[in-house]
């Protein structure tokens, strides 16, 4: 398949503000787990599902929440970029602008994500961005204002959308020279928690207030898996609770330590930041009240569902 490259009518969207709609909303998709590569006919159906959705619903953003492609389904290094323009091609179609954050399935022996990365951002509506240097940083931490619908250029950002790379996965083999399988830690690293607390004080300093945030990330974080084991009621928290939540930490040779810890007490101690969400729990779809602040912590998107959920910054 020749690489797809965005026709000149579509929209720069790097070169402009990300702002809310002349009614005051701004609504986002968020497609998680998508899963490229498996099998061409689950992944046209996917295409088809992302068509459906766009289709119908007037969003200002997507965001491609980790898990774009599986890694140990690919053969070749050099396939990823094929699996990327198939990707983004509803969103070309439609000149939307998005975001995203890399999943574990993202960086395998064969998949690196510094090319899935290269190839997305060659499209100019892409948003993606890497904020933060460093082999153990991972690439998609970064941060996206969204202003008023008539802004000037020393209007203040109504409210931050954060994106964190929470890793996983393995490390491609041009990084390895045994050329064995060496696992990536999956958890957001400490470089980047330091990144996050500076760059959202400098923020607070530049607009002199605290601004409403959101957060989205693949892998969640130990207070939903908390929160399960507690008790998901259908009726506070409706849903989909299918599976064990794996969060940050899970699944090492160490098993869970508290390795998110860091990570977790960077956000709840950031004034304004409202949610967060995440994906990497396909059978899990659900939603719960932190319950030592006012942050929602949001279960896991199923690929392919659409969750909605109204957040006012009123």
């Amino acid at each position: 398949m020749p690489t797809r490259r965005p026709s000149a009518y579509h929209r720069r969207a790097r070169d402009e503000r990300l702002q809310l709609t002349v009614n005051g909303t701004f609504q986002i998709s968020v497609f998680s787990d998508l899963h490229f590569a498996e099998d061409d006919e689950a992944d046209n159906k996917t295409i088809g599902v992302m068509n459906s959705v766009l289709s119908s619903e007037e969003v200002q953003l997507v965001v491609l929440n980790g898990d774009l492609i599986s890694g140990e389904a690919t053969t070749q290094r050099s396939n990823s970029s094929r699996y990327v323009d198939r990707i983004v091609t509803p969103l070309v179609d439609r000149s939307l602008p998005w975001a995203s954050t890399y999943g574990n399935h993202d960086s395998e022996v064969n998949l690196d994500p510094e090319e899935i990365f290269y190839e997305e951002t060659k499209y100019e509506n892409s948003l993606t961005q890497r904020r933060v240097s460093g082999s153990t940083a991972g690439i998609t931490n970064y941060y996206l204002p969204i202003f008023p619908h008539e802004a000037s250029n020393d209007s203040t950002p109504v409210f931050i959308l954060w994106f964190f790379d929470s890793q996983g996965g393995h490390y491609a083999l041009a990084e390895n020279e045994d050329r064995k399988s060496v696992a990536r830690q999956n958890w957001v690293d400490d470089k980047v928690i330091e990144w996050f607390v500076e760059a959202n004080a400098n923020l607070t300093s530049t607009y002199g207030q605290t601004i409403p945030s959101l957060a989205f990330i693949h892998i969640p974080v130990h207070p939903m898996r908390a929160f399960q084991q507690s008790g998901v009621s259908p009726s506070r928290e409706p849903g989909i609770n299918g599976e064990r939540v794996q969060e940050q930490g899970y699944g090492t040779d160490t098993g869970y330590i508290s390795q998110d810890f860091p990570f977790i007490n960077a956000m709840l101690n950031t004034t304004g930041l409202v949610a967060t969400f995440s994906g990497h729990d396909h059978d899990n779809d659900w939603y719960a009240l932190h319950s030592n602040s006012t942050l929602d912590v949001l279960g896991s998107m199923l690929s392919f569902k659409a969750k909605r959920k109204k957040i006012s910054f009123n």
